[in-house]
């Protein structure tokens, strides 16, 4: 290994995974950002596995599905992973390490039709670059698009064929190779055969999608495409912003026609899964990744000789829907934020009255408290005038009183003259 300052580690939903420092590929961005990668389509390939299963992940990279594979199976499962770049495989190989997987097996080669040895340009890892999206197929396709290459050096690595592995059984096989899908399909045929595993292949084009598409109904398999969004929106580090935007990504998807692992399978709102029988199938299901239009369709030789004119008209849909569901978004946060306003104000309002009500309420108290004061005034002098008439009664019921009746007739009588 060279230089730590070429990598760095991050803790993801799978374990930790140490990455390259100078990758700029959507991989290392998600793993950073959501502590995941292409969660909602391991998902997908995890509900077609069970405890105890093997699983042959081709193009593993770093290892994001490897470890999602090993912790899925559990120690009575297999992992047989292959990855041809040795940077990567080092990277692959301490990641397991790391994790404490000891139920993966490692390879580091080229998965393709033949057995034999190959040269290969490496990845530079000490330039940034996309690293997981190198592409070998130029090595073995004549006149195949080159695309673009991260480092010039040539090393030595084996190519082998999945019938080769030494498995007794299978349950997914996950390819990921960059457009070399059908090659490793076409190595693949006896272990199909014996095994049938589903198999979870990348497309990115309809060229190379017809290619493994063919080849998996010649296995007699049933194929679907997975479409699904590249952000998850419930991803492990719990991150809102979606670098993806609205992209997607499209899997061929083919299962035995007698044991299908997604019978009964629910469809999440993440995805689409669509049955694909002829090329305009495929051709549709691809039409549903928004980055096809830039990625394949404008680099093909319709698109330079006048052919974008039906692509510039999605583009100009595309950005009038975007720009009328921005001003609808925008209207609802200023009809939202003048709302908030009015429910501040009557709040307001509210606890104004509340406030009013308790000092009304506190008058009222008093008032009664006054109130009851007085009734008990009243009361006591009633009772007082009530004692004092008993008394002139007891006065005037006596002897004296009758007696002295003749001096006070006398004493009125004077005070009358």
């Amino acid at each position: 290994m060279q230089s730590d300052n070429l990598f760095e580690t991050v803790n993801t939903r799978h374990g930790q995974v140490t990455l390259f420092a100078n990758d700029t590929g959507a991989i290392s961005d998600s793993l950073r950002l959501y502590g995941e990668w292409a969660q909602n389509e391991l998902s997908f390939m995890l509900s077609m596995v069970n405890q105890g299963d093997t699983v042959v992940d081709v193009g593993g990279y770093i290892g994001t599905h490897t470890l999602a594979f090993a912790r899925h199976v559990g120690v009575r499962g297999q992992v047989v992973t292959i990855e041809a770049q040795a940077r990567s495989f080092e990277l692959l190989t301490r990641n397991i390490h790391d994790n404490g997987l000891s139920n993966v097996r490692a390879e580091n080669a080229i998965a393709s039709a033949v057995g034999k040895e190959e040269h290969i340009p490496a990845i530079d890892i000490e330039k940034p670059a996309s690293y997981g999206s190198a592409s070998l197929r130029e090595v073995f396709v004549p006149g195949a698009q080159h695309h673009e290459s991260s480092g010039a050096q040539e090393f030595c690595v084996k190519s082998i064929a999945l019938d080769e592995l030494p498995i007794a059984s299978c349950s997914l096989v996950k390819i990921d190779v960059e457009g070399m899908e059908d090659m490793v399909l076409r190595g693949a045929g006896e272990m199909i055969r014996q095994h049938r595993p589903a198999i979870y292949a990348e497309c990115n084009s309809l060229e190379d999608g017809l290619r493994c598409f063919r080849l998996l109904k010649e296995y007699g398999y049933r194929v679907r495409a997975h479409v699904v969004l590249a952000f998850n929106a419930d991803n492990f580090l719990q991150c809102d912003r979606n670098i993806f935007m609205g992209a997607r990504e499209v899997a061929l998807v083919g299962t035995p026609e007698s044991s299908d692992p997604l019978e009964g399978y629910e469809v999440r709102p993440c995805e689409l899964l669509l049955d694909i029988e002829t090329a305009d199938d495929l051709a549709l299901a691809l039409l549903n990744k928004p980055q096809y239009d830039h990625e394949v369709l404008r680099a093909g030789a319709a698109a330079r000789s006048g052919g974008t004119a039906v692509l510039n008209a999605a583009v100009e849909m595309r950005e009038a829907a975007r720009q009328a569901a921005e001003q609808q978004e925008r209207i609802v946060r200023e009809l939202n934020a003048r709302h908030a306003e009015e429910l501040e104000q009557l709040e307001r309002k509210y606890a104004g009255v509340q406030d009013n009500r308790g000092k009304l309420q506190t008058e009222l108290e008093q008032l009664r408290a006054e109130a009851a004061r007085a009734a008990e005034s009243e009361r006591s002098a009633r009772e007082a005038s009530a004692e004092l008439q008993d008394a002139v009664d007891q006065i005037r019921r006596s002897t004296s009183w009758r007696i002295t009746a003749p001096l006070r007739a006398l004493s009125k009588k004077k005070a009358n003259r």
